[in-house]
């Protein structure tokens, strides 16, 4: 049965907003809210994630802090199992993460 998936926008000054949207075996759904600036520091997963930018703009990283790939609206990076990965926003930014 389809089901919407749609995050609920809020930000906070202090801190990412990072939302479960939708959790079972196989895919999870994660929304993060980041005003200009936040960051999501660097992380791994087992599985493929795959991040698409729903507003504003942000750096992606890949691997490493140092090595990152400029995301707007619209735009997706998938990246593989155990790859490093995180982003910090150049402007207000929502995203959702796709962990499949």
């Amino acid at each position: 049965m389809a089901k919407l998936i749609s995050p609920e926008v809020s930000f906070s000054d202090f801190m990412p907003v990072k939302k479960a949207l939708h959790v079972e075996e196989g895919l999870k759904c994660i929304s993060f809210c980041l005003k200009a600036g936040q960051k999501i520091s660097l992380h791994s997963s087992p599985h493929r994630v795959i991040t698409l930018v729903l507003e504003g703009e942000g750096d992606f990283f890949v691997g490493s802090e140092e090595n990152s790939i400029n995301l707007k609206r619209g735009q997706a990076l998938l990246y593989e199992p155990g790859e490093p990965h995180g982003f910090v926003a150049r402007q207000d930014m929502v995203v959702i993460a796709f962990v499949v």
